[in-house]
């Protein structure tokens, strides 16, 4: 029996967080980003308080908070504007792919099948407004290992996202390693690289 969209991705949850613990996530990523050649790497930390839509960011020269619709800056400068759309951003890919059983979330129900780099996956879109969504999952444990975003799905311009390793924290299963790469050109974009749970 072929398995909906919705179905799917309940399974690739129940693989990735199967105690429920996301909605309730009360800990720190420490992270490094590993940039294309020529640029230095950065170490940074966020962390969350899901129950209470908290996110607190720190980087060198730049430490603020976000709870709900309020932000409290420590240290640097950022607009409220990029603090909310930081917190979206962090909550959103880390929590994927829990996050897809947000309000609003639209999946559709026709999954397909899809080869990359050598191994076939079963593939769910999800539209937004702004962009389309599509996540790869592993045929036999539904782990979620891929996911590539289209600002402009006509044009297939957007980026891709390898997941690779998982860290295991409290039950939940977090991939470890993240490589970004543009969709319309093998432009490597960079890693985030879990380095520990705090």
């Amino acid at each position: 029996m072929e398995l909906t969209g919705n179905e799917l991705i309940k399974k690739s949850i129940e693989f990735h967080d199967p105690k429920n613990q996301w909605k309730n996530f009360k800990s720190t990523l420490v992270i490094q980003d590993s940039l294309p050649e020529g640029r230095d790497s950065r170490f940074y930390e966020v962390s969350f308080e899901n129950n209470l839509s908290k996110m607190v960011y720190r980087i060198e020269g730049l430490h603020y908070l976000v709870w709900n619709d309020s932000i409290q800056v420590f240290e640097g400068v950022i607009e409220a504007e990029s603090a909310f759309r930081m917190r979206n951003y962090y909550t959103y890919l880390w929590g994927l792919p829990m996050k897809l059983k947000d309000p609003g979330t639209l999946i559709d129900d026709k999954v397909f099948q899809e080869e990359l780099n050598g191994k076939s996956y079963l593939v769910v879109r999800a539209p937004y407004e702004k962009d389309v969504w599509y996540f790869y999952l592993d045929p036999q444990t539904y782990a979620m290992e891929a996911y590539k975003f289209y600002q402009n799905e006509a044009t297939k311009k957007g980026e891709i996202i390898y997941l690779e390793g998982l860290t295991e924290y409290d039950g939940l299963k977090i991939p470890t390693n993240r490589s970004w790469y543009r969709t319309e050109t093998p432009e490597f974009l960079g890693t985030d690289m879990l380095l520990e749970i705090k």
